[in-house]
């Protein structure tokens, strides 16, 4: 979790962000840029390229990994609990890398399950090794509609035991027939939902009671004071008064 000095960093961003008359809310890179001056670590140009790796952000003195995502919720409250993508798990084409090349869609659910962990587990392990990274998270930013409240949580994200898990599909509520959805659930509790048609995989988590909590006073620079204010520090960064865009 964040310290009581990355915490300030993350509001102080989080308002310089949405001063932004360019900027709707903050989504994808503009989180992880966020992240990045969060933990004072090096921030690559997204125009020289993106990995496909795993972890959105390393810092290497830590040998610390964190999978990126922002959310927008209807509801912030403690406990509520969220879905979102987490890979795009083409069981079934990938069948024969995954050692399962009967492997297809009229598969059990427990076979098709345990493909899927399969398939994450390696991802999981490929961009650790890729990325150096040890110690493995998943940091989330959930926010509000109006954008006056983000609630930042992270969990450890480590590779799950298929051993633990049971699958069946989801049954539509309005046919009675089975859906598009595999859940993979604990106890009882979905964890995981994979979709046959889109190939995508969800994964279901909690806001706990110690994630960090902002409200923030929405301010917005008008777009002619934004660039006269970004035209000014293009001209220190660069050490000269006659920046041509």
């Amino acid at each position: 979790m964040l310290t009581n000095d990355e915490t300030k960093r993350l509001k102080q961003a989080i308002l310089a962000a949405i001063a932004s008359p360019l900027i709707g809310s903050i989504e994808d890179y503009s989180w992880e840029a966020i992240f990045h001056y969060i933990k004072n670590i090096p921030l690559s140009d997204p125009a020289l390229g993106r990995s496909k790796l795993l972890y959105d952000a390393v810092d290497s003195k830590t040998a610390s990994g964190w999978s990126l995502k922002s959310l927008q919720m209807n509801s912030l409250t403690t406990d509520n609990t969220f879905l979102f993508v987490i890979q795009r798990a083409d069981i079934i084409k990938k069948a024969i890398q995954l050692g399962v090349p009967s492997l297809n869609l009229q598969s059990s659910p427990v076979q098709l399950g345990t493909a899927i962990i399969q398939h994450w587990n390696e991802k999981i392990h490929s961009s650790q090794t890729a990325q150096n990274v040890i110690n493995s998270y998943e940091g989330i930013l959930l926010k509000n509609r109006e954008g006056n409240e983000y609630v930042y949580c992270e969990y450890p994200l480590n590779p799950l035991d298929p051993n633990v898990f049971s699958w069946a599909w989801a049954i539509d509520k309005k046919t009675g027939e089975v859906g598009a959805g595999l859940q993979g659930s604990i106890a009882g509790k979905t964890q995981l939902v994979w979709y046959k048609n889109q190939k995508q995989l969800f994964r279901s988590r909690t806001i706990p009671a110690a994630a960090i909590r902002l409200k923030i006073e929405r301010t917005r620079l008008t777009i002619d004071r934004y660039v006269e204010t970004i035209f000014a520090a293009l001209q220190t960064q660069t050490n000269t008064q006659d920046f041509v865009p």
